[in-house]
């Protein structure tokens, strides 16, 4: 398979150039694509890093990807600092996003404020994301005037999907793209550097997006948002779980790393692995010495 050629990222002498609030805004008004993955550990950082994606979000999907929960609500706040912590370890310049996650800034402006704050000093995050309009955008405004970047995030809002009634499209209904609209330009109004659409109809997008004047980023929002996210386990189809309609999977990594598990459990059974290039060698005399040494030290019968 022949490498896919890709787009060079911006350089300084010293290196790709980090992604900052500047940057993302002037990418939004010169029309370039904005691109965003997931990634929820150090590996997948360092590939981010290297494809040179322009965000990196550690998201609260990382509850199921990566952590086996049934959804993203019984993530903790300690577990997705962690995720966040080994991201940032992981990467230098993709501007690092971290989910807030279920019930950990819904209760309060102070709540909102102090966990925000535990994301930035000790999860490294350089912003925090958080679902939803209604109340979530005062809470979000609170988090701003803390001095803590937010990105909102409306539409399939996978922390209170249950009330949304279940993984499915919003806004196909007059009444439902006039939530999702309101929602997004009150996040914006409230100081969000950017906003996420999930999954809701392209044609509602294109609507909206005059009205945006920050970057939005889509997933299943169709074509007309200023850039895209995918999960990374998604996308390379490494995850086996409920694939939505508007994932693409560019590879299917699960498939191969099975694969190459089985390989290694067959030579394992049948004694072809290790093979003696796989051995560490010791000198004779010394193996000598150890083997005398050995002898007079076992114990007698």
């Amino acid at each position: 398979m022949s490498a896919t050629p890709r787009t060079p990222v911006p350089q300084s002498l010293d290196g790709p150039l980090p992604m900052t609030l500047p940057r993302l805004a002037d990418k939004k008004r010169l029309g370039e694509p904005i691109v965003m993955v997931t990634a929820y550990d150090y590996p997948s950082a360092q590939v981010a890093q290297e494809a040179g994606v322009d965000m990196v979000l550690v998201g609260d999907s990382g509850a199921m990807t990566v952590l086996g929960y049934p959804s993203t609500v019984p993530v903790s706040t300690d577990e997705m600092l962690m995720l966040t912590a080994a991201v940032r370890r992981g990467m230098q310049t993709p501007l690092l996003v971290a989910d807030l996650p279920f019930g950990s800034y819904e209760a309060s402006d102070q709540q909102a404020i102090t966990t925000a704050q535990r994301f930035i000093k000790e999860g490294g995050a350089d912003a925090v994301k958080i679902e939803r309009g209604g109340t979530s955008v005062q809470r979000g405004l609170a988090i701003v005037e803390a001095g803590i970047p937010v990105m909102g995030h409306v539409g399939l809002t996978p922390q209170t999907a249950t009330a949304l009634g279940g993984h499915r499209a919003q806004g196909r209904n007059a009444s439902q793209a006039l939530a999702v609209a309101h929602d997004a330009v009150a996040l914006q109004q409230a100081g969000c550097f950017a906003v996420v659409l999930e999954a809701i109809p392209a044609a509602v997008t294109e609507a909206l997006m005059t009205q945006m004047e920050v970057p939005v980023i889509g997933i299943g929002a169709g074509d007309a948002t200023d850039g895209q996210v995918l999960v990374f386990h998604d996308l390379l189809g490494i995850y086996d779980g409920h694939v939505a309609r508007f994932v693409k999977r560019y590879e299917d990594v699960r498939a191969h790393m099975v694969a190459g598990v089985a390989q290694y459990a067959d030579d394992v059974r049948n004694r072809r692995f290790p093979a003696p290039e796989h051995f560490y060698s010791i000198d004779d005399e010394e193996l000598a010495r150890f083997a005398a040494g050995f002898k007079t030290e076992r114990p007698a019968d």
